[in-house]
């Protein structure tokens, strides 16, 4: 009877407990369901696009990209972020010309400094620190890559007046797509959009003293593959590029700084470009190239231009041994028919397009025809790391590197005051690192920028002292000073935009300070 009446009793405990917890259940289960419905109403249920969603309609195929959502595969996807800065005070000094007063210095000082050191130009020698900006930002995998780069050419806090061509804003964009497994010993990589290609580069890793492609550099939109092979120790290497403009300066534009003196007259302008190459233990690489740029628009110049053409060909040798060095020599021949309307799609020598070839190289009566042989050559090595060989040299001490470079170019233009001129400069640069902070360079250049008109020759002689942070830092501060010594009749550049002054006095002298980091 006792366990009978004690069965009741847990019985009756246990229904008055669950009917006690039944509203907490209920109202717990009713909570997390209005919290899903809160979470999917605030993220599907907007009457408009979510700020920031790109403005462009709906991609072809009907694919509409979850723009700002997590790809499914996250894990596979990173964000890179790499860049450059080099920022210099320059300032040219002089005396003043003619009659000073008592409230005038005798001493002028000059920013930029009037020196005939032009990037566009054969002169260029690049010893004038110039500032420069570059951001490039990439999100991808090892299969895609997504990149975006941001360049600048100026400082707006630094700048006297606003210079838009200066502010490049997004010069380029583009989809890398590495497909290095479609074979075996094979690889294959595809871009696709808006960016440069660059052939004759003299430096190992960059542009090389001069800072100039002496082949050729596209400037476009289109596609470019890049396809290797490798034999042993032997790798074929296959490039091609297509490329063309976005738009054409439009009939009516006026020239202006605003627009970079853009050229109306120029078409729509386009360039394919194919590069075939031999690498041999990693070291030596042999490389033969063909670009050719041409315009076919009936809106550039006026209804009887011709249609222009500019065609390069180039072949090159870059040789790349830890102790040995690194040197490179390369060749280009350039071939211009009325390129006077094609555009800035190809850049030969740092030119932009027809009429600036025309400008620095065949003449403004050449009616854009004309021939250029180009021959170009530098060296460069460290003798820490020749006398240490066959022991790796980690960087970590005091170390000697020397450097000699050079370009040579010849133009056949219809042009009389321009065919037959033979160019030439020349250069030298020694830096000693002392101290894993210090080190101490000279440079010597000369440069005679033609041969056609006497006394246009000019000599540089810079002395630097670098500060670092470390011995293999990626930061340094630079103070140089370079002498200008010049022939019995220079010529440097004056106005807006500007153009050759015979007028104008060129500064002597040259001091520079200029603190540089990339990453």
């Amino acid at each position: 009877m006792k366990e009978l009446v004690g069965s009741c009793g847990r019985g009756a405990r246990a229904l008055f407990l669950s009917l006690c917890t039944l509203p907490l259940v209920t109202s717990v289960a009713y909570a997390q369901e209005e919290k899903e419905k809160e979470s999917v109403a605030s993220a599907d249920t907007g009457l408009g696009l979510t700020p920031g969603t790109p403005v462009v309609a709906t991609l072809p195929g009907g694919i509409g990209p979850s723009y700002g959502k997590k790809p499914a595969s996250e894990q596979d996807y990173s964000f890179d972020f790499h860049g450059l800065i080099t920022m210099p005070l320059r300032l040219g000094l002089n005396q003043r010309e003619g009659f000073v007063t008592t409230e005038q210095k005798n001493l002028v000082l000059h920013a930029p400094p009037v020196v005939p050191d032009y990037r566009d130009s054969f002169a260029g020698t690049s010893v004038v620190p110039q500032p420069y900006a570059q951001l490039a930002f990439s999100y991808g995998n090892s299969i895609v890559t997504g990149t975006a780069i941001i360049k600048a050419w100026t400082a707006t806090t630094a700048a006297s007046f606003f210079d838009p061509t200066l502010q490049g804003g997004i010069t380029d964009a583009f989809i890398t797509f590495n497909l290095p497994k479609l074979a075996k010993n094979t690889y294959l990589a595809i871009n696709v959009g808006a960016f440069s290609n660059r052939y004759g580069t003299m430096g190992e890793y960059d542009e090389g003293r001069y800072g100039t492609a002496i082949i050729g550099r596209t400037n476009g939109v289109g596609e470019n593959v890049v396809a290797r092979l490798a034999l042993g120790n032997v790798v074929l290497s296959f490039e091609q590029g297509f490329q063309a403009q976005l738009d054409k300066p439009p009939i009516g534009l006026t020239t202006d700084g605003w627009n970079g003196f853009a050229d109306p007259n120029t078409g729509t302008s386009l360039v394919m470009h194919e590069h075939l190459g031999l690498t041999y233990r990693r070291q030596l690489t042999l490389g033969l190239h063909h670009m050719r740029a041409w315009s076919q628009d009936d809106r550039a110049s006026q209804a009887f231009t011709p249609d222009g053409t500019i065609t390069v060909l180039g072949a090159d040798m870059r040789f790349s041994a830890s102790h040995l060095g690194h040197v490179y020599v390369g060749a280009s021949y350039t071939d211009a028919t009325d390129a006077r309307s094609v555009g800035r799609i190809l850049s030969v020598m740092n030119t932009q397009g027809g009429p600036d070839l025309m400008r620095n190289y065949l003449g403004p009566n050449s009616g854009g025809t004309g021939k250029l042989i180009t021959l170009g050559a530098e060296y460069s090595v460290s003798l820490a790391r020749l006398r240490l060989h066959p022991r790796d040299y980690d960087g970590k001490s005091r170390d000697i590197i020397l450097s000699a470079f050079g370009i040579y170019s010849h133009v056949t233009s219809d042009d009389p005051a321009y065919n037959g001129d033979h160019k030439v400069k020349f250069g030298a640069e020694g830096t000693y690192t002392l101290a894993s902070f210090f080190a101490a360079s000279l440079r010597l250049d000369h440069v005679r920028p033609t041969s056609n008109v006497d006394g246009r020759e000019f000599s540089i002689i810079s002395p630097r002292l670098i500060f670092r942070t470390d011995w293999q830092s990626r930061n340094q501060v630079v103070l140089q000073y370079s002498r200008f010594v010049y022939g019995s009749n220079p010529l440097v550049r004056s106005g807006y935009p500007a153009v050759d002054d015979p007028m104008l006095t060129p500064d002597a002298d040259v001091i520079s300070i200029s603190g540089s980091m990339w990453w």
